[in-house]
């Protein structure tokens, strides 16, 4: 009966997974340029490795709580990465 309501081994094994991927991710603050032109303040959670293809990639958006795109082809200034503390720290 627990597995019915989506509980016992599964879940465990899903927060498991959850907090493996969390610690290769990092919390970051950007602006960009969005296609219609606009500018654009992000607070997105996504892998350092992305973030060196460059271009457009997938990220999650922390405010609106779902997927979403950030365009690094046209960022405003320089990203920041969001500190454990929920501090800013400014990156290279």
């Amino acid at each position: 009966m627990d597995s019915a309501r989506g509980g016992g081994r599964g879940k465990a094994m899903y927060m498991q997974s959850t907090t493996a991927q969390a610690g290769r991710r990092t919390e970051f603050v950007g602006t960009f340029i969005k296609a219609s032109g606009a500018t654009r303040t992000m607070r997105f959670v996504t892998s350092p490795e992305k973030l060196r293809g460059g271009g457009l990639i997938t990220v999650f958006d922390v405010e609106k709580r779902s997927l979403r795109k950030f365009n690094l082809a046209t960022l405003v200034g320089r990203l920041s990465a969001v500190t454990t503390d929920g501090q800013l720290s400014f990156c290279a």
